[in-house]
């Protein structure tokens, strides 16, 4: 069984695309991707990272959870994450939970 690919595509420095569909069973591994991801580009001394949303197959609970879970990371770590694109039915989800502030700049 082949590994995983994951939804996070680095475009350019600093500027990362979330492709494909994010599966509720993922979510762990996405979030550990996400550390790591994370953690590097804070260590190359990038303070500035966009996340291109354009390419997401789905907008579900999953998707906004791995969001809100890199928008923590990116505070944590003094980054300040934009989300461009961010689709229709994905800020409904998060406005209806109360989350899309987190979500914005």
């Amino acid at each position: 069984m082949a590994a995983p690919s994951s939804p996070f595509v680095t475009v350019r420095s600093g500027h990362l695309r979330l492709v494909g569909t994010i599966e509720l069973n993922a979510i762990t591994r996405l979030s550990a991707e996400a550390v790591t991801l994370l953690r590097e580009l804070a260590r190359s001394g990038l303070d500035q990272i966009e996340i291109d949303l354009s390419e997401l197959e789905s907008a579900n609970s999953a998707t906004l959870a791995l969001l809100l879970e890199c928008a923590e990371l990116a505070r944590e770590r003094s980054i300040r994450l934009t989300y461009r694109e961010l689709p229709k039915a994905l800020a409904r989800l998060a406005n209806v939970s109360n989350v899309l502030s987190l979500l914005e700049n």
